[in-house]
């Protein structure tokens, strides 16, 4: 287990089991409050400040994830070296994806379809708390883009509400 703290000022320490490194990105299995494994969260390798490595192979954590039969983490086929390959490959995982612009706005994410993408900027058909679609595809610059959550419970609760996205 690891925990990954960034250079970005109030953004959330991560706590997860590293499934995939690649050229800009890192993949981690995310463990949440209830010591269950809960999607995945690609970060930035330019943003990392620190991490700190649990190698305990019978930690308290893995103990828990292999009586709930949860253990090894799961892995995940995202392309991790570059921004589109990662985006794409991570939306077509989940029907959800999590966009988080923390430079900007550490206290939000964007959730939502990807619609497209390319190597400057991802389109994003948001849906809000109450799991109803945005009419309007929000862009959001690449340059931006500092984590990328995909596959956990929330994102999963808000695409079995809100269906499908609209057609245009």
């Amino acid at each position: 287990m690891v925990g990954v703290r960034r250079w970005i000022r109030r953004a959330d320490r991560v706590e997860g089991f590293v499934v995939g490194i690649g050229a800009r990105w890192v993949a981690l299995a995310e463990v949440d409050g209830s010591v269950r494994f809960d999607g995945w969260t690609l970060l930035r390798l330019e943003d990392i400040q620190a991490v700190t490595v649990d190698p305990d192979p019978d930690s308290f954590t893995v103990k828990a994830l292999r009586a709930r039969s949860e253990w090894p983490p799961p892995s995940t086929d995202v392309e991790l070296d570059d921004f589109r390959s990662a985006v794409a490959t991570s939306a077509a995982m989940a029907p959800m994806t999590s966009i988080f612009v923390e430079l900007d706005r550490p206290d939000i994410c964007y959730i939502g379809a990807v619609v497209s993408v390319d190597a400057d900027t991802l389109r994003l058909l948001e849906v809000d708390q109450q799991a109803q679609w945005h009419r309007k595809v929000r862009p959001i610059d690449a340059s931006d883009v500092t984590r990328i959550d995909f596959g956990g419970a929330y994102e999963e609760a808000l695409a079995l509400v809100a269906g499908p996205p609209p057609k245009d």
